[in-house]
């Protein structure tokens, strides 16, 4: 599991909670980092904090998901809703959070996430 978040703080916490139920996480500070650890190894998904992407967001998506197909994204973002709605294409966001969401909502998707990569040949996420 990547995780692609700009503040520190927040990186480490999310590591820290998908750990902590057994994933395998680790963590760059933006989307050129992300992009560059992609494109070298393999993570069967990726947790980011968009508003941390330097590469714009849907550009991002679209550049990773161009690497090899299907990689299932779990967003956290603190723009409203209506406004995500962009990131849902097809092959890109599997789950939207906002910003303050509880940790279970976080497990939960990136277990779904990680079913959903299961279901289509990519590595398992623990």
């Amino acid at each position: 599991m990547l995780i692609v978040a700009g503040d520190r703080e927040m990186g480490q916490e999310i590591c820290w909670n998908l750990r902590t139920h057994g994933y395998q996480a680790e963590w760059v500070f933006d989307g050129r980092q992300a992009l560059a650890r992609l494109q070298r190894e393999d993570f069967a998904a990726v947790v980011a904090e968009m508003s941390a992407a330097r590469t714009p967001d849907l550009d991002l998506v679209r550049a990773v998901q161009g690497l090899d197909g299907f990689r299932p994204w779990v967003m956290y973002t603190g723009v409203p809703d209506p406004l995500t709605a962009r990131w849902r294409e097809p092959g890109g966001v599997f789950c939207v959070l906002m910003k303050g969401a509880p940790c279970r909502d976080l497990v939960w998707s990136v277990e779904a996430a990680c079913r959903a990569a299961s279901r289509v040949g990519r590595a398992r996420c623990a």
